[in-house]
């Protein structure tokens, strides 16, 4: 995934009022949203807000990141907050966007995706790399994105994502399936939240069949390993109801993936090398190993 991929820039709200009140036709907030009141500065370590900001809905977002609008929706996202702002003379500007999604699990999944770079203190979990900061707070996944790297810019970007994580106000928790992945041997970076083939997909190439029979309301946290037995990713899937988690044993079963099924609970291993090490693999995490 690329920048925009990633964080489709987030807009760092630093003057969501104004972006609010540009959109008065859009849907109003919904509980747990950004606060419209709020008053948020038009400038930041030196960068001036250059527009008035947008505001994209699902079928508006297509215009803004054609191609990887998919990747959000996935996650539930309700509209993307969008501003560019202009820095002092010789420096890159910043676009800043801000994704609401269904919920904090959703905002702290689409996070997950590219974790690469170094752990920034910004929001509930944030990283940095290349000019580019993501972060996530409450049910907001936001990007900060500099189109050029500096000193200077790389400051900004720190000023406008805690801006933008301040005025979200609100909190969220990572999804509890993901505290459920077995501790020993987890790869540190490696662990996923989904919903999606497509996004699993992204993770672990299984094709288009959808064998785990993957749905908004299936929620899967997958998480890379090395153990003495061999190395594999490790998928907990949470179905609404064990007849879901049935059906998706038979498909999954039948598509050659080792798995196992508790309740409304399935658990497998994807790619394991050597493929003798499966077995051990589910073993030691239906074990709960740690």
């Amino acid at each position: 995934m690329d920048n925009r991929v990633s964080g489709c820039r987030v807009w760092a709200l630093c003057c969501l009022a104004v972006v609010v009140t540009a959109c008065a036709d859009q849907p109003p907030p919904v509980a747990g949203t950004v606060r419209a009141a709020v008053e948020f500065p038009v400038d930041a370590a030196g960068w001036w807000a250059a527009d008035d900001g947008e505001v994209f809905d699902t079928q508006t977002i297509y215009s803004y990141i054609d191609g990887h609008a998919e990747v959000y929706l996935a996650y539930g996202m309700k509209r993307c907050l969008s501003r560019r702002y202009t820095g002092p003379d010789g420096e890159p500007d910043i676009v800043l966007d801000l994704y609401e999604l269904a919920s904090p699990a959703d905002a702290f999944g689409v996070f997950t995706l590219d974790q690469d770079g170094e752990v920034a203190d910004v929001g509930q979990g944030a990283s940095y790399r290349h000019g580019w900061l993501s972060f996530w707070q409450g049910s907001w996944f936001g990007s900060v994105y500099a189109e050029g790297e500096s000193d200077r810019s790389r400051d900004a970007l720190s000023v406008l994502g805690r801006a933008a994580a301040a005025a979200i106000g609100e909190t969220g928790h990572p999804p509890a399936l993901v505290g459920e992945l077995p501790a020993r041997g987890l790869e540190a970076g490696s662990v996923r939240y989904l919903h999606a083939q497509e996004i699993l997909n992204s993770v672990v190439y299984l094709g288009f069949d959808n064998p785990f029979v993957l749905a908004p309301d299936v929620n899967v946290a997958v998480g890379r390993y090395e153990l003495p037995e061999g190395a594999a990713w490790l998928l907990l899937a949470d179905y609404p109801d064990d007849t879901q988690a049935s059906r998706a044993e038979a498909t999954v079963t039948a598509a050659g993936i080792a798995a196992s099924r508790q309740g409304s609970r399935l658990t497998a291993v994807l790619e394991p090398e050597p493929v003798a090490a499966a077995e051990a693999i589910l073993a030691a995490a239906k074990g709960g190993a740690s």
